[in-house]
C-alpha cells in the first residue's frame, strides 16, 4: 500500500526529498527494507530513528487495532518529531477512542489536514481479528476447502470471479498434487522429481478448462510467517516456481500482506480468455 499508494498519491520522490518510513515492528521494517532495497528511503523502527530527520516521514501503525506497544506515547513523539516538512501517518480507521494514535487522527482532522480513505482492498483484511464475525459469515456463503481461513477466503474470491460470462468455461479445484499436473518428469532434476513425486507436494488452487481439463493457473496462498524470506518453505516455493516455468504453467503467489487480489487474478485470467 505505501509504495503503491501513498508514494504516487502524495507524489513522493526520494530524489527529490529525504524520505523515512517508521513502524513499531521488526517484521514489518524488515519487508520495507526489503521493497525499498537500493533506494535513499529508510525504512526503520522508531527507536533506530531517534535523533534523525526526514523532509518526510511515513508513520505506518500495521495493526488494525492498535496495540499498546505500537501506542506507546514516547514511540509516537519520537516518530513524529522525525519529520521537517510533511508527516503521513497510514493506519486503519477502526481505532478505539482513548489512543495516541486516535488522539493523532482527530488533531489531523480538527486542523483540517488531508484524511484520504484507502481504496486498497484485500480479501486478507479479513483475516484480522477485529473481523471475526464479519469473516464467519463471508465464509458461511462458501464451501470450506481448508483448514486455513486465508485458502477459503481465496477460493471464495476465485469461485465469485469465475461465475461472470468471460470465465464459465473454467472451473477450480483446490489441493491438487503437483504429480498430478506435470505428466513428463523427464525436464526435473534428481531433486526436483522427489519434491513432485512427493504426495504432500501440492498447489493450493489450480483453474483448468472445465472441456480440455488443461491447467490455465496456478494460485498459491503465501502466509507471511509461514513463507518468510529465508525458511526452508522459501526454497520449496522457489523450486515450485521454477518447475512451473519450466512447464509453462502460470502461477500467481497471493501473499497475506499484499492486496489487490480480485484485480490480480482478473489481469491473470484475461491472458487465457
Amino acid at each position: 500500500m505505501i509504495f503503491h499508494e501513498v508514494f504516487p498519491q502524495q507524489q513522493i520522490d526520494p530524489e527529490k526529498e529525504s524520505v523515512g518510513i517508521v513502524t513499531p515492528y521488526d517484521q514489518q521494517r524488515n519487508a520495507l527494507q526489503e521493497l525499498f532495497y537500493n533506494t535513499s528511503v529508510k525504512a526503520d523502527t522508531v527507536d533506530k530513528f531517534q535523533g534523525q530527520e526526514k523532509d518526510t516521514i511515513i508513520i505506518s501503525t500495521v495493526d488494525n487495532i492498535i496495540t499498546p506497544f505500537a501506542d506507546n506515547a514516547q514511540r509516537m513523539n519520537v516518530a513524529i518529531s522525525r519529520a521537517k516538512k510533511r508527516l503521513i501517518l497510514v493506519t486503519s480507521s477502526n481505532q478505539k477512542e482513548n489512543t495516541n494514535v486516535q488522539d493523532l487522527i482527530n488533531y489531523i482532522k480538527y486542523n483540517n489536514y488531508k484524511v484520504i480513505e484507502s481504496n486498497t482492498y484485500s480479501i486478507f483484511d479479513n483475516l484480522y481479528s477485529s473481523y471475526s464475525e464479519h469473516r464467519k459469515l463471508l465464509l458461511k456463503k462458501s464451501r470450506k476447502v481448508s483448514q486455513y481461513d486465508s485458502e477459503n477466503l481465496t477460493y471464495m474470491l476465485i469461485e465469485d470471479t469465475l461465475k461472470t460470462d468471460r470465465f464459465s468455461k473454467l472451473s477450480v479445484t483446490s489441493h491438487v498434487p503437483l504429480r498430478m499436473i506435470i505428466s513428463n518428469f523427464k525436464k526435473l532434476s534428481k531433486s526436483e522429481n522427489k519434491y513432485v513425486s512427493n504426495v504432500l507436494t501440492h498447489v493450493d488452487f489450480l483453474i483448468f478448462e472445465k472441456l480440455s481439463k488443461k491447467p490455465i493457473l496456478v494460485i498459491e496462498v503465501d502466509g507471511t510467517s509461514f513463507h518468510k524470506k529465508g525458511s526452508r518453505q522459501e526454497v520449496r516455493d522457489k523450486m515450485k516456481n521454477s518447475i512451473l516455468l519450466r512447464y509453462s504453467i502460470p502461477l500467481l503467489r497471493l501473499a497475506t500482506n499484499e492486496s489487490k487480489e480480485k484485480e490480480r487474478l482478473i489481469s491473470m485470467l484475461n491472458k487465457f480468455c
